[in-house]
């Protein structure tokens, strides 16, 4: 399964990548997310290790991940997993007319459990909308200038 969804944000890839590259602001604009913290030494970098704890459907979910892309105003890729499913988290910032970006979330969703195999075709429309609800996190964060420190 994959879900992705795009959202313009008017705001130049590099404030918006300011943002998604900082571990420290993704709870504010990731409604879902409890937590979300770089548990690696040293700057985020290919190989950085996350710890997430996601709220979904009343449950907490702790996830690890680990970095797997680190470009510059345009693309942060993580890969994560628990124990019902694996996936895989593409940041994709595109430069679209002055000074605006289309920022796009591309995951698919590996699941690894019988049960996650089940109920996954019925848990879309609720990703999707998670993810939506991300996207727009995301664009109210940047364009309110939250990002500017």
């Amino acid at each position: 399964m994959r879900i992705t969804h795009s959202v313009r944000i008017d705001r130049p890839p590099e404030d918006v990548w300011a943002v998604v590259s900082d571990p420290t602001t993704h709870t504010s604009w990731r409604p879902d997310l409890v937590e979300f913290r770089q548990v690696s030494d040293g700057p985020l970098a290919v190989g950085s290790k996350i710890h997430e704890i996601i709220s979904f459907r009343g449950r907490q979910i702790e996830i690890d991940d680990v970095v797997t892309a680190l470009e510059p105003p345009h693309r942060l890729a993580i890969r994560g997993g628990w124990e019902a499913a694996d996936f895989e988290l593409d940041f994709l910032l595109e430069p679209v007319g002055e000074g605006a970006t289309l920022a796009t979330f591309d995951w698919p969703l590996y699941p690894k459990s019988l049960l996650m195999k089940v109920v996954a075709p019925f848990l879309k429309g609720t990703m999707k909308r998670s993810t939506a609800e991300e996207a727009e996190g995301l664009k109210r964060y940047v364009e309110e200038g939250r990002s500017s420190g």
